[in-house]
């Protein structure tokens, strides 16, 4: 068989590249969807600088009324400015002001509470220089007390004294401090009067109540009786005495309230309220 003979190999006729896709019609897809992103990136940043820029203008509007390189702008600034520190200037005088008011306010009242002491001071010292001089006084004319009488009893334990100040001059105008200040004995003990009645001179009449060593005054209770519960829950009980060796001619009503009661281990400086059969 006869055959040609090539000296040199055939020519190599290829329109692909080693980096084609081996299948055909890929490289044309890749590449189109490539465009497509570019082009949904490229809107997407679009729309966003524009959501930004609509942001940024709603809440800076930058137009001829507010703008900063406008010299009509800045001097309405500075202007507003101005208004602001006057009235922060007022508001800080107004402070000051009412500090200063606050501070002789407490001046004046510490000025006020001196002198109301000092005031009070000379009062103290007043009234004892004018006891000094009329307890002097009455030294010399030598007031004494004359015709003490005892009466009914007042209260539990206590009775009441009266007397008649001598001594007194007709002239004399402090006959009923005069009184108030002049002790008189009783019962080895010295007691001033409780009040006095003036009902002219040498007839000057003192009150004595002496709630010591007077057993005639002496009420008690007895006849104890438990009556149980006030009320239901109430946490209370009443208890029922009757009130003894009550002096004649005394008023039963001050001798129970002041008649003092011991039982169960409690003790009562009167009865909370009485009754009389």
């Amino acid at each position: 068989m006869s055959g040609t003979r090539y000296t040199n190999p055939p020519p190599y006729y290829s329109r692909t590249s080693e980096t084609d896709p081996l299948v055909a019609g890929k490289a044309s897809r890749r590449h189109s969807v490539s465009i497509n992103q570019w082009i949904l990136i490229t809107r997407v940043a679009l729309l966003t600088i524009l959501i930004t820029g609509v942001i940024f203008a709603s809440v800076f509007p930058l137009t001829s009324c507010n703008n900063p390189l406008d010299p009509d702008v800045r001097r309405r600034i500075l202007k507003q400015w101005a208004v602001e520190r006057l009235h922060h200037q007022e508001e800080v005088a107004k402070h000051a002001d009412l500090e200063h008011r606050w501070r002789v306010e407490d001046d004046d009242r510490v000025h006020l509470r001196n002198q109301w002491a000092r005031e009070v001071e000379q009062h103290n010292h007043d009234i004892r220089e004018r006891q000094r001089r009329e307890e002097e006084e009455r030294q010399r004319l030598n007031m004494f007390w004359t015709d003490p009488e005892s009466h009914t009893c007042t209260s539990y334990g206590t009775r009441e004294y009266t007397a008649r100040l001598l001594n007194v001059p007709a002239n004399y105008n402090r006959r009923v401090e005069a009184c108030m200040a002049t002790p008189i004995q009783v019962h080895g003990v010295e007691y001033k009067p409780k009040r006095c009645e003036d009902h002219g001179p040498n007839n000057v009449i003192g009150h004595w109540e002496i709630d010591q060593n007077e057993p005639g005054c002496a009420s008690y209770w007895n006849w104890y009786k438990d009556k149980g519960c006030v009320s239901p829950r109430s946490g209370q009980r009443r208890i029922e005495h009757y009130l003894e060796n009550l002096p004649w001619g005394s008023d039963w009503r001050k001798f129970c309230a002041t008649t003092p009661a011991n039982f169960r281990g409690m003790h009562f400086m009167g009865a909370q309220f009485c009754y009389q059969w």
